[in-house]
């Protein structure tokens, strides 16, 4: 018989974390994701404000085209009336100046929601109608000083 102690079988090494470590850890990665849910909060806002005024610049787009394809003199003022895009109802304000066949006429359109009196668009444009377009009346030209 020999001497020799058994061999103690020694246990396995502790695996995985402590309840500390864990809790600590949950900690940490609340505290970064508060920022992160704040900036993700922050860009859907800013997501939401673009999107309506690429919405409104679309509705001013559209009244500038329309007062600029008729080929008659806008009458002088202001109009104002509502269009629909995606569902938003936006409201548009045509500013006219007087003018006549042979000037330049100035045109302004200021687009918002209807809900709100911020100003999301705005476009400014001159329009010319020549006296000798077809299909635009005649009117006599009156001579300038100097000319007969």
């Amino acid at each position: 018989m020999s001497n020799a102690k058994p061999s103690q079988v020694s246990p396995p090494p502790e695996a995985g974390f402590s309840l500390v470590e864990t809790v600590a850890a949950m900690g940490i990665l609340a505290m970064a994701a508060i920022p992160l849910l704040q900036i993700t909060t922050e860009a859907n806002r800013n997501a939401a404000s673009l999107e309506a005024r690429l919405l409104a610049r679309t509705v001013a787009e559209n009244e500038m085209a329309r007062a600029m394809a008729t080929r008659t003199i806008l009458d002088g003022g202001i109009v104002t009336d509502q269009e629909v895009q995606m569902g938003r109802t936006y409201v548009w304000t045509r500013t006219t100046s007087a003018a006549q066949i042979g000037q330049l006429q100035n045109l302004r359109v200021d687009v918002r929601l209807a809900e709100s009196e911020q100003v999301l668009a705005s476009l400014i444009s001159l329009k010319y109608i020549p006296a000798n377009l077809a299909g635009t009346p005649n009117v006599p030209q009156t001579p300038e000083e100097g000319e007969e």
